[in-house]
């Protein structure tokens, strides 16, 4: 990712950003980056995104699904919404 027409920004980097702003939950769909870093650093709210598509056609009804949970998130989380608009805590330890 680009910040200000700078070089590229790390997803650590980007975490670290946006946990230090008033950011309250970082939304993605990288799967993979709840294995790649390490939350328990940082308070941000990070919520992925498990779904087959990110089309933003696709992703509106689960955005609306996903909108009212957000206040309910634990600092220092990793939650997983799928396609159904099912909830998962990923467990930090454990990798699941």
């Amino acid at each position: 990712m680009r910040l200000n027409g700078k070089s590229q920004v790390k997803d650590k980097e980007l975490l670290a950003l946006a946990d230090r702003h008033p950011f309250d939950v970082f939304v993605t769909s990288d799967k993979n980056l709840p294995y790649q870093q390490h939350f328990r650093v940082i308070t941000l709210r990070v919520l992925v995104l498990d779904t087959l598509s990110t089309r933003p056609d696709y992703l509106v009804p689960l955005i609306i699904k996903f909108s009212g949970l957000l206040e309910s998130l634990v600092p220092s989380s990793v939650t997983l919404i799928n396609d159904e608009g099912e909830v998962q805590p990923f467990n930090l330890g454990s990798g699941k």
